[in-house]
């Protein structure tokens, strides 16, 4: 019997050790920018695009990831040039959520932000006020349920890029660089996008079918 549970003993000791060296690593505790989702919509009078997901404050290439912002961000395009005051109200879990449009001079969009943990709808309404006028637009996600979400794509991109992935960790198995992990809906086609940031904007960029995981193209970005 002593002699039974010394060989089990054994024999878990090196399947946890194997488990162990088997064990793929989370990246996700190292992306400093995430768009997971991307909405539309239009009404009469505007249409506006909204992204969620969260980044970096403040935002910066240096290969290390700061305090995180999980954020709905709004567009409202075709107004930039207009001489009025846009304000966006939202309601969620029972809150009222508001922002102004501002001018963004790199994107030349008027954009708004609203700082909101938890989101988690696919269509959901806003009123856009403008002046005493008031309209409701409905926002729909243009992602599709097939598409997979950001922690299957953070496990394919590992898993078709081990190689390049384990590169970034030193010889103490700390993470040196930063990813941003995005979105993509072309012509209703998903894609994931992650860029690898390594400090002094210093930046390679991977595309990774949203469906199959299979990886599309590599490039370095300066």
């Amino acid at each position: 019997m002593k002699k039974f549970l010394c060989i089990l003993f054994t024999v878990l000791i090196t399947l946890t050790m194997f488990c162990a060296c088997e064990k793929k690593p989370s990246l996700f505790s190292y992306v400093s920018e995430l768009k997971s989702d991307e909405f539309t919509g239009e009404s009469e009078n505007y249409k506006i695009k909204a992204t969620y997901g969260f980044y970096e404050v403040p935002k910066e290439n240096d290969g290390k990831v700061g305090n995180r912002a999980y954020t709905l961000s709004f567009k409202l395009p075709n107004k930039e040039t207009e001489n009025a005051t846009y304000v966006l109200s939202l309601t969620f879990n029972e809150k009222i959520y508001k922002a102004v449009f501002k001018l963004n001079p790199v994107s030349n969009n008027l954009c708004a932000y609203i700082e909101l943990d938890g989101f988690n709808l696919k269509s959901f309404d806003v009123t856009l006020f403008c002046g005493a006028d008031a309209e409701k637009v409905t926002l729909l996600s243009i992602v599709p349920d097939t598409a997979m979400n950001y922690e299957t794509a953070l496990s394919h991109l590992y898993k078709e890029q081990k190689d390049l992935i384990d590169n970034y960790f030193d010889k103490d198995g700390n993470f040196t660089a930063e990813l941003y992990a995005r979105i993509i809906v072309k012509d209703d086609k998903p894609y994931w996008y992650f860029g690898i940031a390594t400090g002094n904007d210093n930046l390679k960029a991977l595309l990774i079918d949203g469906i199959t995981g299979e990886v599309l193209a590599i490039r370095e970005v300066f």
